[in-house]
This record gives structure tokens, C-alpha cells and sequence, in this order.
């Protein structure tokens, strides 16, 4: 937050940080504030340096994720990816899988910016839409007959007030982040992240009819005892 505060501080003129011959507005932002080359070059390098040694968390956790999702069958071809490598004791092949979707998924970028754009939002709409889906399951059983199974500490009587208002401040996000950024909306300018999240829903419902209906049963409780692991 202190960072968006200080970019927004230090933009100066809208369009012309849009329009910068560097190409890339951030550079124009920390060129403009600094005055100095190489002040802009050692902040670029170390907001660089921060992402790429986020990279490695972010595919640390995505891996394990998708390990997880392959071992509760809820990926196809789950018996192959749930595979723990007994050498380095870590999911190998889940990490390769999460390693080169990722690549592959950068490469649409080479064909077409808007799509990569597009591509790149879903992950904020789709964080939303992960806290906006329980959030309204535990909800609507709040209303309904059965019980909901309390664990060791809830919010009280405040839980179902914040419950509403976490739905409608996440329904609230989501409307403004599939809103074209531009007018006139044309084919050049358009947000299509509200399409391909659709698409990505609909692939997701014909996958549970045609293969996770048959074979996912929910989170696996497992207790795997291991000598070696243990010593």
C-alpha cells in the first residue's frame, strides 16, 4: 500500500507517463520523480529483483496446490501428477506441470498483448472469486435448516455482517475489474477477461461431468508414516 500511495504521489502527468518512449510506464514514473538515469535504473533492478525471487514461492505454492488437487483426483491424469519423487521427496512433476503451463502461458504475449492482458487479470478476479464462492456457501447455510459446524473460535454475532459485506465488496471488485478501461470500447481496447473467465468456468463444469464427477471425492485425509522421513 505505501508503494501504490507513493506511485500515485510521484505520477505527474497521466498521459504522458502512458505514452513514454521507454515503453513502460513505471520507468517513466521512477525517471520522473528521480531525474536520474541511474537512480531509475537501480530502483527498476531491485522492483525486478523483487519479482523474480517471488517467483519461486509463487511456484512453490502453485505446485503444491496442484499436487494436492492430483492426489484428491481432481486434475486429469492424477496418478501420474501425484507423484511424490523419491530422490528429492517433492512433487517433481507437479512443479514441472505449474513450470511450463506458465511459460506457455507467457508465450501468448509474443501473439497478442490484449489476450496476455486478459490472461493476467484473471488472477485477480479469480482470487475474489475464491473468497466470494465459501464466503456465500457458508452464508446461504447460515439461512438454511442445518447447522453449521462451528470450529474453535468464530466471529459471533458479527460473523454474518462481515459475511455480507465481504460478498458484496468482493461482487463490487469483480463488476469493476471486467469493465472495459477505456471509451469508445473496441475490439483493440475491450476487456475480454470477463469471456475467458467464463470460458474457464465452463471448461471447469464440462471437466467435473466428463472426468471429476466420477473420480473426486473431496480433500483425501491421509496419514503417510515413513521411517525415514521420521529419522
Amino acid at each position: 500500500m505505501a508503494f501504490s500511495i507513493a506511485m500515485l504521489f510521484g505520477i505527474g502527468n497521466i498521459i504522458f507517463v502512458l505514452k513514454s518512449p521507454t515503453k513502460f510506464p513505471i520507468i517513466q514514473i521512477f525517471l520522473t520523480a528521480t531525474g536520474s538515469k541511474g537512480a531509475t535504473t537501480a530502483m527498476v533492478c531491485a522492483l525486478v529483483s523483487t519479482l523474480v525471487f517471488s517467483t519461486f514461492g509463487l511456484l512453490a505454492c502453485a505446485s503444491r496446490l496442484a499436487w494436492a488437487f492430483a492426489r484428491d483426483k481432481g486434475l486429469p491424469f492424477s496418478n501420474y501428477f501425484a507423484k511424490v519423487s523419491k530422490h528429492y521427496l517433492i512433487p517433481t512433476r507437479a512443479i514441472i506441470l505449474v513450470t511450463l503451463t506458465a511459460c506457455f502461458l507467457g508465450l501468448v504475449n509474443i501473439g497478442s498483448a490484449i489476450a496476455f492482458h486478459a490472461l493476467t487479470s484473471l488472477a485477480l478476479i479469480g482470487h475474489y472469486t475464491s473468497y466470494l464462492l465459501p464466503i456465500t456457501l457458508l452464508v446461504v447455510r447460515r439461512f438454511g435448516k442445518k447447522e453449521v459446524p462451528w470450529g474453535p473460535w468464530t466471529l459471533g454475532r458479527w460473523g454474518l455482517p462481515i459475511n455480507l459485506f465481504a460478498m458484496a465488496y468482493s461482487i463490487l471488485l469483480i463488476g469493476f475489474m471486467v469493465l472495459p478501461p477505456y471509451q469508445p470500447v473496441n475490439a483493440g481496447n475491450m476487456n475480454y477477461a470477463s469471456l475467458i473467465f467464463g470460458a474457464a468456468m465452463m471448461m471447469s463444469l464440462v471437466l467435473w461431468f466428463v472426468y471429476g464427477k466420477k473420480t473426486y471425492w473431496g480433500p483425501v485425509r491421509e496419514v503417510i508414516e515413513d521411517l525415514h522421513i521420521k529419522q
